[in-house]
């Protein structure tokens, strides 16, 4: 194993532990950033993989093709392999060539993502947040830390999921050059 893939798996070890203390600990809006930092390098990983490792597209395709969809309202999207792109530009990306592998547990798995995505961008945006005019909030304080246990849960599934999808996904690739 390379240095850089030890680091990287330490660093993915720890930030693992993390992410069990934060749930065991009642953190679960640290617990949903966690998941985030991971979905989104794993996501970011998978793009480079396709791009630079199985030659299954150029990052020229990808902008093209993402281009096309109407979320982007015109705007050219922000992506890239070797700088941070959006969660949200990651899932589209993914979603263009998502492999089916016919298992029930990687169904819809970029539109899962995008529905926790969303969940994460409340639970992240909404701990404080009101309008300055009303001064109060759309739910109550306990009902937002539910909202917030929820999508560390959930977050947590969709790592597994999306670790395994990855994983699955490459050593078919393999099989099948191999």
């Amino acid at each position: 194993m390379t240095a850089p893939n030890r680091v990287k798996q330490e660093r993915y070890a720890r930030a693992h532990e993390r992410l069990k203390l934060a749930l065991e600990h009642g953190f679960h809006i640290e617990a949903a950033m966690i998941c985030e930092s991971i979905i989104t390098d794993r996501l970011h990983s998978h793009l480079h993989w396709r791009v630079e490792v199985a030659g299954l597209c150029t990052l020229d395709d990808v902008v093209a093709r993402l281009s096309q969809k109407k979320v982007f309202r015109g705007n050219p999207p922000q992506i890239s392999l070797t700088k941070s792109s959006s969660l949200f530009v990651l899932i589209m990306a993914m979603g263009l060539d998502f492999d089916d592998l016919g298992l029930e547990r990687h169904q819809n798995l970029p539109k899962r993502l995008d529905r926790w995505r969303g969940d994460r961008n409340k639970i992240t945006h909404n701990i404080t947040y009101t309008r300055p005019d009303l001064k109060s909030y759309a739910e109550a304080f306990d009902d937002f830390m539910a909202t917030a246990e929820k999508c560390a849960t959930e977050g947590t599934v969709l790592v597994r999921c999306l670790n395994d999808w990855d994983r699955a996904v490459r050593r078919r690739h393999q099989q099948g050059a191999g």
